[in-house]
């Protein structure tokens, strides 16, 4: 009390006009203006640099006046609370006249007279707060139509649901961040406000893919909430400038309605809406599913399984076939389990872990059908079996220790499985991954464990029953891959890769043929093009007809075959690009040289590898983005999704 006594009452304000002007030394009468550098004359006081601003730069007396209101509005309050009575209100004639206005008082609901211990001061109000005769959400409509298009946009793109602006947490925090705003209700957001991005949001994507001659289509299906089931429909592309775009479409259940007539005419709505189906050249499902292939034979779209779900198959039906790798994965899942649910050994755990010296991790449990989680959980516990151990028999829970042939035997189920994981980061890892990397991952993958098991010692056992199982699962469902079109064409036209990802010398010779086909098609299709120009030059200018005639004549000679041909072999004696540079960067500086191969490579290139975006695929993001996705109801999931993934 006697500090406060000792400060004394609040000092008055700096004026705020020398915010905006410059004291010039050895000038004590001057100043120099700070938005337009002209030297203003004043006799010890701010008049004359205040009516400067006002006449020559208006909006900036505009924010002058408003921060020296609210300056002044603050001293007065810090004054009313340190007992020091106000005998005369410092106040603009305007907001003089603004506050004691029964007519301003009622209607503007800018400014509001308080009483604070015997004085009288004004105090700024919310202009997006509903004053008295104010209809609620009135003010600056401009302002406020752009704060709740950030405030919709923030919570599509985190995924947040809409019941966070109800807390009383998140009103403080924009309280502070800026008091204009009134926080619209969830049945506004819902209603109003999230239609209304939508439907602008739709707008561009349909004005983004009118020029686009090719696109894939992607199907991700989903359950919510395990009872029903969801399906995202997406499509990518290749934009003019070589850069990859991909748009959601639309989500809706089909728990009770998944049937091939349902789902056909479901896709054919959504492409007809927005116009592409005739520019779908792939439909692309992240399992197999005979609805889809029914529904894209009826649309004429050939239908890809996601690679992803496929080497997630291959590896899980592998592990499974082997009886003594099943039996040592339940006993470490059990044993995770037993750290997971008990308090007191996570924190044994944690004890011994810092006692010998051993990394502080958190054993990691595996998930259902998903083998990269498997692996994690093989290599955290390689890394931690001696503490796991130790906590194990402290707690009497001897039997689920790990002796040291089953830490063997899952030590080498690590070491085959890592060149499948290195696989796995490639899809992960990229934002984007094209179905071109399909056939050289797969024949790479096969080669290693082929390699390793005609090198290795070992005649049976586990790790060669697994390396064996391996081999038999990807003959399986990696067999013919090179004689697929969409595969084997976007694996040629990848400069990357070419004919070098190729194992097959028979389906390379039938994919390249199929390439000089359709460079062919595209040559003849610009041809057409190019006669029916000189035609009608031929109509306006006969002057020149027989000039023309001869061009035309002797372009003949150069069929559409050899034209093709030749472009393809050009194409292939390019020297291959690093692994790891963008394919879709080197089309982009090299179209010009390849005038037909880049219409195909667009319309190759632009097909992914896999139904669920790449960042979401055996990733914690994955988990991530299913859980918020069930905070959402039913009917509010397509317009949440949609502005989620297209913002």
């Amino acid at each position: 009390m006697a500090d406060e006594q000792k400060r004394g009452p609040p000092r008055r304000p700096r004026s705020v006009v020398w915010c905006y002007f410059d004291k010039i030394p050895n000038e004590p009468l001057n100043a120099c203006c700070k938005v337009c550098h002209k030297v203003c004359h004043h006799a010890m006081n701010t008049s004359n640099l205040l009516k400067h601003l006002k006449l020559k730069h208006p909006d900036t007396y505009k924010q002058a006046e408003e921060q020296r209101d609210t300056e002044m509005d603050l001293y007065l309050q810090l004054k009313a609370k340190a007992g020091k009575p106000i005998d005369k209100l410092v106040r603009t004639p305007k907001r003089l006249e603004a506050a004691t206005s029964p007519k301003n008082q009622g209607s503007s609901g800018m400014t509001a007279t308080v009483k604070s211990e015997g004085a009288v001061f004004m105090k700024s109000r919310n202009p997006f707060s509903p004053g008295p005769g104010r209809p609620k959400g009135s003010g600056n409509g401009k302002i406020r139509q752009n704060m709740y298009k950030a405030l919709v946009s923030m919570l599509a793109k985190d995924m947040i649901h809409p019941s966070m602006v109800t807390g009383r947490g998140f009103k403080d925090f924009l309280a502070a961040c800026d008091v204009r705003m009134e926080v619209p209700s969830k049945k506004t957001i819902y209603k109003t406000l999230m239609p209304e991005l939508v439907e602008e949001t739709k707008l561009r994507t349909k004005l983004d893919i009118k020029t686009v001659s090719s696109m894939a289509m992607s199907v991700e299906s989903w359950f919510y909430k395990v009872s029903q089931s969801f399906v995202t429909i997406s499509i990518h592309f290749i934009k003019e400038n070589w850069s990859i775009s991909s748009f959601v479409l639309e989500t809706f259940d089909c728990t009770d309605e998944r049937t091939e007539t349902n789902m056909a005419t479901n896709l054919k709505r959504l492409t007809d809406e927005y116009g592409v189906t005739d520019r779908v050249v792939a439909l692309v499902s992240d399992a197999p599913d005979e609805t889809l292939s029914s529904a894209s034979l009826v649309n004429g779209w050939e239908q890809l399984t996601g690679f992803g779900h496929t080497l997630n198959r291959v590896v899980v039906d592998a592990l499974s076939s082997v009886p003594e790798i099943a039996r040592i994965q339940k006993k470490s899942s059990e044993a995770v389990a037993f750290f997971d649910l008990s308090v007191k050994a996570s924190d044994t755990l944690a004890a011994v872990q810092q006692q010998h010296n051993l990394p502080m991790h958190r054993l990691k449990q595996e998930r259902e059908r998903d083998w990269t989680s498997i692996y994690h959980m093989f290599t955290r516990i390689i890394e931690q079996y001696e503490a796991i151990n130790t906590v194990l028999c402290f707690l009497s829970k001897d039997h689920m220790c790990l002796c040291d042939d089953e830490v063997e035997v899952i030590r080498s189920v690590v070491q085959v499985l890592k060149p499948f994981h290195a696989a796995t980061q490639e899809l992960c890892t990229e934002p984007y991954t094209c179905v071109s990397k399909i056939i050289p991952v797969t024949n790479l993958l096969q080669q290693v464990i082929s390699a390793s098991m005609s090198s290795t010692s070992i005649g049976s056992g586990p790790q060669a029953a697994l390396k064996n199982a391996l081999l038999s699962q990807m003959q399986q469902h990696f067999s013919g891959l090179e004689n697929k079109g969409i595969l084997s064409a976007a694996t040629l036209l990848d400069p990357r890769f070419k004919q070098h990802a190729f194992t097959d010398s028979a389906a390379l010779e039938a994919a390249k043929q199929r390439l000089i086909v359709d460079t062919q098609s595209v040559v003849q299709n610009s041809s057409s093009g190019s006669k029916t120009t000189i035609a009608k030059m031929d109509s306006s200018a006969a002057f020149w007809g027989t000039f023309d005639k001869k061009v035309v004549d002797a372009g003949a000679m150069k069929t559409d075959v050899t034209e093709a041909d030749n472009e393809t072999r050009r194409f292939f004696k390019e020297v291959n690009i690093p692994r790891t540079a963008d394919p879709l960067h080197w089309w982009k500086l090299n179209e010009i040289q390849f005038p037909h191969l880049k219409i195909i490579a667009k319309k190759y290139l632009c097909v992914p590898a896999t139904a669920v975006p790449s960042n979401r695929l055996f990733t914690k993001d994955g988990d991530e983005f299913a859980r918020r996705r069930e905070l959402f109801k039913p009917g509010q999931l397509n317009s949440m999704i949609f502005l989620n993934q297209n913002l």
